[in-house]
């Protein structure tokens, strides 16, 4: 096992026990979010026809050089109908948007820009040929317009629509277990006693995996005792296809998940060189993989955002740029001076905002690795390298969190 590792060899780590990655076919109404296994291509050109991007007159340019030139009118182009009548010279075709162009017409005058009068259409306005939408100017058969990897947007799955598919294949959502630990835990809703605390990390960890694209199963907290923890463990890895846990994983007496995992587990490695968010562990529990986060929330969700996200990107085999991800690399200026960490890559919480023609970034909050309410009051987080402070008005790296 190794300790005190970087980020990025945390998670070079990480990525060499990988989930198992497995794909289903769904249909386009449950496709929102869910990340796609192939590359998608066309089945259509679009648009499949030459057709009017406003509703007007289907004209020949020609025939429309003079203010007030008169064309009769012919008949009407309409969507889904029957094929419009040619053109000829001194002709018009009444035409609507997204209707085919009828043969012979070269351009398209706004309904706006004529008049009609005893069957004759008065033009006083110009004929536009860059009205018509061309076809396969947007997509021509068998292109790939969509690449495996992608997280379907909104608009990535009207575009599969488009494309003439009812169904996509997908990346079969992971299932992660969530699983807090802690004698001090209570459920949020229940009277605290003494030296109690509401247990809430694993209500953002599971909103952190269903994000990233997985299914979070969230499991009851599991209170200090080798054999708890231990059949936990157990029935998470037999239904899920990774853990993650919070807390335990310190140097305390009480630090049981660290503990089980050097003793049963295979732990790759514990402590990263990262504030807030110290010491995760790493490793596999017969077979699954397994992140220890720590227990302090604001670090439990940092090490997420930082660690776990970038490994179940890997996995999925998400697009670097398309997939699910929790944050941006971005360059701000910032309002305040923030202090770094000796020996480790710190994220300072940070509230980002367009300024000017870059980016600048403030703090509002004291920095507790206690204090969710850091990581609300804030949008981003700070990358300072080790052993670097930075003062108002210095440009630094930053996170900026979706």
């Amino acid at each position: 096992m190794e300790t005190g590792v970087t980020l990025e060899r945390g998670i070079e780590l990480a990525c060499s026990a990988p989930f198992t990655r497995h794909t289903e076919k769904v249909s386009l109404d449950e496709a929102a979010d869910r990340v796609l296994a192939a590359h998608l291509a066309s089945k259509v050109d679009d648009p499949r026809f030459d057709n009017s991007a406003m509703d007007g007159w289907a004209v020949r340019a020609e025939d429309c050089l003079q203010d007030g030139a008169e064309l009769r009118m012919i008949g009407t182009s309409q969507a889904g109908a029957n094929a419009p009548p040619p053109v000829a010279s001194g002709e018009a075709c009444r035409i609507m948007t997204g209707a085919p162009m009828p043969e012979g017409a070269d351009a398209i005058v706004m309904i706006e820009d004529s008049e009609e009068t005893d069957g004759l259409v008065r033009i006083s306005g110009p004929a536009r040929p860059n009205y018509i939408r061309r076809r396969g100017e947007n997509l021509i058969l068998d292109q790939i317009a969509l690449h495996a990897g992608t997280q379907m947007s909104p608009a990535a799955v009207s575009l599969a629509a488009t494309m003439g598919h009812d169904e996509i294949e997908v990346v079969a959502r992971p299932r992660i277990a969530v699983i807090s630990t802690g004698d001090e835990l209570v459920p949020p809703g229940q009277e605290l006693s003494e030296g109690e605390i509401h247990e809430s990390n694993s209500y953002g960890l599971a909103s952190l995996v269903e994000r990233m694209g997985g299914e979070a199963v969230r499991f009851d907290i599991i209170h200090d005792t080798i054999e708890g923890l231990r059949d936990a463990l157990d029935s998470a890895a037999n239904d899920c296809d990774a853990l993650v846990t919070s807390g335990g994983v310190s140097m305390g007496q009480w630090d049981l998940v660290r503990k089980l995992m050097e003793e049963e587990g295979t732990p790759l490695f514990w402590r990263l060189r990262l504030s807030p968010g110290g010491p995760p562990i790493f490793g596999t529990w017969k077979g699954t993989p397994l992140f220890g986060l720590p227990g302090n929330p604001v670090s439990s969700h940092v090490v997420f955002i930082a660690l776990v996200a970038p490994w179940m990107s890997h996995c999925m085999e998400a697009h670097p740029e398309l997939g699910p991800k929790l944050a941006e690399k971005v360059k701000v200026k910032l309002v305040d001076s923030v202090r770094g960490a000796r020996g480790k890559l710190c994220m300072r919480r940070i509230m980002i905002k367009p300024a000017g023609d870059g980016l600048s970034a403030s703090v509002h909050t004291h920095q507790g690795s206690g204090n969710i309410h850091s990581m609300v009051a804030h949008n981003g987080l700070t990358l300072l390298p080790p052993d670097t402070d930075a003062e108002a008005g210095d440009t630094i790296d930053a996170l900026w969190l979706r």
